[in-house]
C-alpha cells in the first residue's frame, strides 16, 4: 500500500510539472514574449513561487496587462538567475539533470507497461474462474495468478528503488545549481553580494523608483587599511574585512543589498530609504566598528580601534548609476580628508 501512495505522489508530481510548463507558455503567449529558454526558465520560476525576491523583481518590472519589455526579462534574467563565467558549469549539471529526467519519463513508461500487463493476466485469470473449472486446472490459474504477482512485485520494488535513486540524484543536482548560482553573485572572501550583484541591483531600483519611490546608497571605505596590510599582513587585513562584513550584515534589513564594492570599499542599497534613514543606518555601522578592539588571534597583538569612512546619498529623479555612485563617492572622500571615521552627506 505505501509503494503504491508513493508511486501516485511521484505521478502526480509530474502531473504537476506538466501543468506548470503550460501555465509558463499560456503566461509568456498572454504577454506577448517569445518563449526562449531564457524567458520560460524565468517564468517557471516565477509562477512556481519558490523565489520571492525573482517574483516581486518580475510583478515590479514586467506589471501585468502593461506589455512586457525583453530588456527587463534579461535584467531580471541575469540578476536572478544568470551565472556569468559559470555557465559551463551550469550547462553541465543541467545536461545531467535532463539525463536524470530522462532515467524517471523511461522508468515510467516501463512500469506504464508493466501494469498493463499484470491487470490483463489478471482479468484472463478471474474470466477463466468458474464453479465449472476442474481442480486441477483451477490449481494452475492460482499457480499463474502468483507467479505473475511475484514478478509484479520484484518489478515493482525495482522500480521504487530506481525513482527513489533518481529522486535522490535530481535533488543533488538543484542543491548543486543553487549553490552555483549564489556563489555567481557573492563576494568569495566575506559572503557579501559582490560587484556584479551591486551592479544589478542597482539598476533594478532605479528603474524601480518611479513606483517604490526614492532609495538611499551608502559607500564606506576602512579608513588607513594599506597599513594594517603592511604592519600585519594579508591574513589580519582579511579577517578585518571579514568582520567588517560581519557588521554591516547585522545592521541591513531583508531588502537591503550589503556589497564588496572593492577591496577595502563596501556598499550598501537601502531601498525606500530616503537620506535620513540611510545617514543613520551609517552612523550606526560606524560607531559599532570603532568600538572594537581587533587583536591577531595569533600573536594576540593588538591592532587597535579600526575605523571606516561614509558616504551617503538619495538617489535623484533621472539620475544615472553612475551619477549616483559618483555623487556618494564624492561624499565618502570628503570625509576622509575632514577626519575619517565619519558620515558625509551628498550634496
Amino acid at each position: 500500500m505505501e509503494s503504491i501512495k508513493a508511486e501516485d505522489t511521484r505521478r502526480e508530481s509530474f502531473d504537476d510539472v506538466t501543468a506548470l510548463a503550460y501555465r509558463v507558455l499560456e503566461e509568456t503567449s498572454r504577454r506577448g514574449i517569445p518563449p526562449d529558454p531564457r524567458v520560460f526558465e524565468l517564468f517557471y520560476v516565477y509562477l512556481e513561487g519558490t523565489d520571492a525576491e525573482l517574483s516581486e523583481a518580475v510583478d515590479m518590472l514586467l506589471p501585468d496587462g502593461e506589455g512586457a519589455s525583453l530588456n527587463a526579462v534579461d535584467r531580471l534574467y541575469e540578476e536572478h538567475l544568470a551565472l556569468g563565467d559559470k555557465a559551463g558549469r551550469y550547462m553541465e549539471i543541467s545536461a545531467r539533470a535532463e539525463k536524470e529526467l530522462g532515467t524517471l519519463s523511461a522508468s515510467l513508461a516501463r512500469k506504464s507497461v508493466d501494469d498493463d500487463r499484470f491487470r490483463d493476466t489478471l482479468a484472463k485469470a478471474r474470466d477463466g474462474m468458474s464453479i465449472l473449472m476442474r481442480p486441477s486446472t483451477a490449481r494452475q490459474v492460482i499457480r499463474d495468478m502468483l507467479e505473475v504477482t511475484e514478478t509484479y512485485a520484484t518489478q515493482n520494488e525495482f522500480f521504487a528503488g530506481e525513482l527513489s535513486a533518481a529522486h535522490a540524484q535530481i535533488g543533488m543536482l538543484h542543491d548543486e545549481l543553487r549553490e552555483l548560482r549564489e556563489s555567481a553573485f557573492a563576494d568569495h572572501l566575506t559572503g557579501l553580494a559582490n560587484r556584479r550583484r551591486f551592479d544589478l541591483v542597482l539598476e533594478l531600483e532605479i528603474d524601480a523608483r518611479a513606483t517604490k519611490g526614492p532609495f538611499s546608497l551608502v559607500m564606506t571605505d576602512v579608513d588607513r587599511f594599506k597599513r594594517v596590510n603592511d604592519q600585519f599582513g594579508h591574513a589580519v587585513g582579511d579577517s578585518v574585512l571579514k568582520q567588517y562584513a560581519r557588521l554591516i550584515r547585522q545592521n541591513v534589513q531583508g531588502k537591503d543589498t550589503a556589497a564588496r564594492y572593492g577591496g577595502e570599499e563596501f556598499a550598501l542599497i537601502l531601498p525606500s530609504t530616503e537620506i535620513l534613514g540611510a545617514r543613520h543606518v551609517a552612523e550606526r555601522i560606524r560607531q559599532g566598528l570603532a568600538a572594537r578592539n581587533f587583536v591577531v588571534s595569533d600573536t594576540k597583538e593588538r591592532l587597535g580601534a579600526v575605523t571606516a569612512s561614509f558616504g551617503v546619498a538619495e538617489h535623484r529623479e533621472g539620475e544615472t548609476a553612475a551619477e549616483l555612485i559618483a555623487r556618494c563617492d564624492k561624499a565618502l572622500y570628503k570625509a576622509k580628508e575632514t577626519g575619517r571615521n565619519r558620515v558625509t552627506t551628498a550634496s
